[in-house]
């Protein structure tokens, strides 16, 4: 419990901080005069939001703007296991350098510039009955970098999520290398059994929203869809942060 002294005078004092130590923009460090968290106004207009038209599928954004949203001849030829994945954002600076410094140098102060970018989304609905899962590390990894970046981000796609969260079911259990520099084939190589759902009873007849950082070639989200959807999902849909260009 707050003393009553301090929430009379936090207002003042939180002023005068902002006065001494102002908060700075986490990319450019221009100071955030309008917010405490997030974004400057020019690193906002920075990121490149992936726009309609679409491909109803998978996601990514289609050049015969006329067609409006329709599905792309790579999922007409083959079909991916998930129902539909969708991203907010180009894998492209801003967005790549806050992703790359949470990622790998476990800076959580960019995560309320990345929940300002999940913002710019429509907020995603969901109901009692659909169940949200982070992509998993490997347990080696999820000891090395102590946190799985999916989880926090989905606890930023889905704040009153808890409830529906599950965060042990998906399982990677084998622990693969680095999917960075390998192509489609190598992925999916890469990938095959390395996920397991470890109590199907939790995600049999479900929803199932699928939350991971990157959508690259969607192999990763593929695979996990695969293996949820044979634990008896009812179907599963991919929300990543950004997408790479293809």
């Amino acid at each position: 419990m707050k003393d009553p002294c301090f929430a009379l005078f936090e207002p003042l004092i939180r002023a005068g901080s902002d006065l001494l130590f102002p908060p700075s923009c986490p990319v450019c460090s221009r100071p955030l005069f309008e917010s405490r968290n997030g974004l400057c106004e020019p690193c906002r207009q920075d990121i490149s939001l992936i726009c309609s038209p679409l491909c109803t599928v998978c996601g990514r954004e289609m050049c015969d703007s006329a067609e409006g949203d329709h599905i792309c001849g790579v999922c007409l030829r083959k079909v991916p296991s998930f129902t539909s994945a969708r991203g907010i954002a180009r894998y492209q600076d801003p967005v790549a350098d806050l992703l790359h410094r949470l990622k790998y140098q476990s800076d959580y102060t960019v995560l309320p510039a990345l929940l300002e970018i999940v913002k710019m989304n429509d907020p995603v609905l969901i109901s009692q009955d659909d169940r949200i899962i982070p992509v998993p590390l490997h347990s080696r990894r999820l000891r090395f970098r102590g946190f799985n970046q999916a989880l926090l981000l989905a606890d930023l796609f889905f704040p009153n999520g808890q409830k529906v969260l599950l965060r042990n079911v998906l399982q990677r259990v084998r622990n693969t290398e680095a999917q960075t520099g390998l192509n489609g084939a190598a992925r999916r190589k890469n990938l095959k059994n390395a996920f397991a759902v470890c109590d199907p009873c939790k995600v049999r007849h479900r929803k199932i929203f699928l939350v991971d950082d990157v959508y690259t070639t969607g192999t990763t989200v593929s695979e996990c869809s695969r293996v949820l959807l044979a634990a008896g999902a009812r179907e599963v849909h991919v929300l990543t942060l950004a997408r790479v260009d293809e």
